[in-house]
């Protein structure tokens, strides 16, 4: 199954998802799907690539293990980042009233799918 496919899949079954992407650590971006909403989703991933280094740094100075997830609450709207392995994560945007353990649920289901087609 090809990014797109994966990333198209979790945005529609989400039922009010606005965008998602897969993106590298160096903040390049492996693929991304915006729907209808033509979200700029790219930049909140190339963004966010620097908080979930900053994040997993603070986790092992800490001794909480290694971090899987980041949700970023807004006014205007919420930001899953789900790390896939060392070097890729998805980050997924919802709208405030979207149901987040559905949008999670979905995420970790497509980051599955991401690290399987990644070892290709």
């Amino acid at each position: 199954m090809a990014f797109f496919e994966i990333l198209k899949e979790l945005v529609d079954a989400s039922k009010g998802g606005l965008a998602a992407t897969v993106m590298g650590m160096d903040g390049i971006a492996v693929d991304q799907y915006a729907g209808e909403s033509g979200y700029d989703v790219e930049t909140v991933g190339v963004e966010y690539g620097k908080v979930i280094e900053e994040i997993r740094n603070a986790s092992r100075l800490l001794n909480l293990g290694e971090v899987e997830e980041v949700m970023v609450a807004s006014a205007v709207n919420d930001l899953l980042l789900r790390l896939v392995n060392n070097d890729y994560y998805i980050a997924f945007v919802v709208p405030p009233e979207a149901n987040i353990g559905r949008a999670r649920y979905l995420l970790k289901r497509a980051a599955v799918k991401t690290s399987k087609e990644l070892e290709r």
